[in-house]
């Protein structure tokens, strides 16, 4: 017999399915984000509501009820994300190696390019460890206390478990750091192929190019049931915790962008060091920094970044690769903020020492390896995260609650991403003396520079 709390259950369930319909119809109407945001606060009022009718029920009773059919959602959402980690670890680090190869006599460029991304990335990882200790954040009640025995396995563990004794098995298993092991295998074997045999070369390249483009349009099918996912986690969360649920997640995106502030004058300070002031640099990028922090979108600021870069002084070749690199490896706010805070965070609720170097010099490791690869676009602090959170061994739900905060963060994150590229093609352009001073100090203009180099070359050509 139907009682008027369970009667008070389905009409509660019905409102839910009523709210993804909302949020299904509004598809078309209004952009991804903003649907994402509506989903967070529908989420945040309807898991209030909730809370104000059943009260402690939703720990157990017709409360737990609700929270248990609103949660499938939230989990189909998460075993999503899981699904995806294995195939976009392999293809990006594969596709990221043999982008290598195009480079030519560019190599040397390109490995102190890389180098330079890859260390301030770290340096970055170091900055978000310490905000986060600071602020004494924590997520115990963005996500729910699950205490593990479990540790980070030491370091000599994390070098043997490198090499699987079964690929398919660290497939099946999501066991990150052997398929990581695999791709660069398989990289580096593609390269010493290609060199043998040019033709099989092109055609593994063709085969990649599909396969990557294949992994990215799941990931985009997946992506794309966002608001859903966070609709219902956000709702479940809200009705089971209290206002700190909405107070930790404020105070993760004030950390972060305290952080993003640490790594910005970091990157003012290597400016100086290469021999700019940091207003003059300032006005320099301004144009691709604005445009990177309203675009979200470092791959779509290229063309800008590029500009910025040959207007201070930097030569064709570093400019263009510089550009091209950092839009996939060595991101300093999507792998360098995002992924070591998320993964703090975790490990505070797993209940792992997460302050010893046992657990903080792997973390670290991690963020660069995962780093290599990253997609330029809007939501790449996403991918890095699930593929970090994995290396670590640490569940991935909190990336599902953050996702719903992402879109504030990552514009300045990709802000953050572009002034990191655009810096480390000036220093090795300041490394090779390349760096042209008359362009650099405004003592004669870009445009002129370049109708002076086409002059020069149809002259010699003449001659």
């Amino acid at each position: 017999m139907f009682t008027v709390t369970n009667w008070l259950v389905v009409l509660c369930l019905v409102v839910f399915a009523g709210l993804m319909g909302l949020l299904a119809v509004l598809r078309d109407k209004l952009g991804f984000t903003a649907r994402v945001g509506l989903a967070l606060v529908i989420g945040a009022v309807f898991g209030v509501v909730l809370q104000l009718l059943f009260g402690a029920e939703t720990a157990t009773g017709a409360g737990a009820s609700i929270k248990k059919w609103i949660n499938i959602v939230g989990s189909l959402f998460t075993k999503s994300l899981q699904l995806i980690i294995v195939p976009l670890v392999l293809v990006s680090i594969i596709n990221a190696i043999t982008k290598l190869t195009s480079f030519g006599e560019g190599f040397k460029k390109a490995g102190r390019i890389i180098a330079f991304l890859l260390v301030t990335t770290a340096v970055s990882a170091v900055f978000t460890i310490i905000v986060v200790r600071l602020f004494n954040l924590s997520a115990d009640h963005l996500i729910e206390y699950t205490a593990s025995t479990s540790q980070p396995a030491d370091v000599a563990s994390t070098i043997i478990n490198l090499i699987p004794n079964n690929l398919f098995a660290a497939f099946s298993s999501n066991s990150v750091l052997p398929v990581v092991f695999a791709a660069v295998l398989l990289g580096f074997a593609y390269l010493a192929v290609k060199r043998e045999n040019a033709e099989l070369g092109m055609r593994f390249e063709a085969f990649l190019e599909t396969a990557y483009a294949l992994v990215l349009k799941m990931v985009h099918f997946v992506i794309k049931f966002t608001p859903y996912g966070v609709l219902a986690i956000i709702t479940g969360r809200v009705a089971s915790g209290s206002g700190q649920f909405i107070i930790q997640l404020g105070l993760v995106i004030v950390a972060s962008f305290v952080t993003m502030l640490l790594i910005f004058i970091m990157h003012l300070v290597i400016a100086a060091v290469g021999g700019i002031s940091p207003l003059l640099y300032l006005r320099k990028t301004a144009p691709p920094l604005l445009f990177a922090f309203s675009s979200r979108s470092s791959a779509a600021t290229v063309p800008l970044t590029i500009q910025a870069q040959r207007s201070l002084g930097v030569g064709e070749a570093n400019a263009n690769l510089a550009s091209a690199l950092g839009t996939c490896i060595g991101q300093n706010g999507c792998a360098g903020l995002t992924p070591p805070m998320i993964a703090i965070l975790v490990g505070l609720v797993q209940g792992w020492n997460v302050w010893s170097p046992a657990f903080l010099v792997p973390l670290v490791l991690y963020v660069v390896i995962a780093s290599i690869g990253t997609a330029g676009v809007g939501g790449g602090a996403i991918n890095v995260s699930l593929l970090v959170l994995s290396l670590m061994g640490l569940p991935i739900e909190l990336v599902t609650i953050l996702i719903s905060i992402d879109f504030i963060i990552d514009m300045g994150r990709t802000l953050i991403n572009v002034s990191d590229s655009i810096l480390s093609g000036f220093m090795s352009g300041k490394l090779e003396r390349e760096i042209n001073e008359d362009i650099l100090y405004d003592r004669i203009s870009l445009e002129e520079m370049e109708k002076q180099e086409l002059r020069t070359k149809y002259s010699g050509a003449a001659v």
